[in-house]
């Protein structure tokens, strides 16, 4: 068995007593492993008279966990209302529909390689789904974006792809815009979790923290804090950035 047969049958595995699996996505990006089905969660949230969003809180993290994690990314942000929204990710929405909630911006732009969950996201108020190429934000217009941020997406893409969105993240944030992603760091690992996850066959990509930082401060974005979000198996670590302006 290959070890992506073997990640997804792991994650599998904790997802079967929700009666849920990870599906190959509709996408034709090799950096682009798996999603969560549309039509399975959505029929399954209905059962359990949830909105999708508090179904996949409900069933994948604690219930209240994107709020907090909404509610510490704008925190930190200094974030109150932001007129253009991007999101890279959202898949299922569920953090989507939080920060519309927070904000009520007047466009969210959103970046998703999953087709079968188009319809979901564009039924999201002011929600725009913009043509992806699982590497890059090239329809959005520089400087054009009060918030860009992506949630437990870049765990899952490699070093390569990650650096690629953060560069057009720099690139179409506006001057004092915000910039939001999670990623595995040296603060999210455990010597138990890593041995964990290498016995069957990771799907995380953890990437280095304070080079990261750094990085993005040479271009002018500066950190303005972090916080631990839980993931299925361990945790990541929400950073938030605020561009020069």
């Amino acid at each position: 068995m290959s070890v992506k047969a073997t990640a997804r049958d792991a994650v599998n595995h904790i997802l079967r007593p929700f009666d849920i699996q990870m599906v190959r996505g509709r996408s034709a990006d090799q950096s682009v492993k798996s999603y969560i089905s549309a039509r399975r969660t959505i029929a399954a949230a209905r059962t359990a008279g949830l909105s999708v969003g508090d179904y996949i809180d409900q069933t994948f993290a604690t219930p209240g966990t994107t709020a907090r994690t909404v509610a510490e990314m704008l925190r930190l942000g200094g974030l109150t209302s932001a007129r253009r929204v991007c999101e890279i990710g959202p898949g299922t929405g569920r953090y989507s529909e939080k920060v519309i909630e927070a904000l009520h911006p007047e466009t969210y732009l959103i970046y998703e390689t999953a087709t079968d969950w188009w319809p979901h996201l564009r039924a999201l108020p002011h929600a725009v789904v913009q043509p992806c190429d699982g590497h890059t934000l090239t329809p959005t217009p520089t400087a054009s974006i009060d918030l860009v941020h992506a949630q437990k997406v870049f765990v899952y893409l490699p070093f390569e792809t990650v650096m690629g969105y953060v560069d057009d993240m720099i690139r179409v944030a506006r001057p004092g815009g915000v910039i939001a992603f999670d990623v595995i760091t040296e603060e999210c690992l455990t010597d138990d979790l890593v041995t964990a996850w290498i016995a069957a066959g990771t799907i995380y990509r953890p990437v280095p923290r304070e080079w990261l930082i750094e990085y993005l401060g040479r271009h002018g974005v500066h950190f303005r804090g972090s916080c631990l979000v839980r993931l299925v198996e361990g945790r990541t670590e929400l950073l938030v950035f605020r561009k020069s302006g």
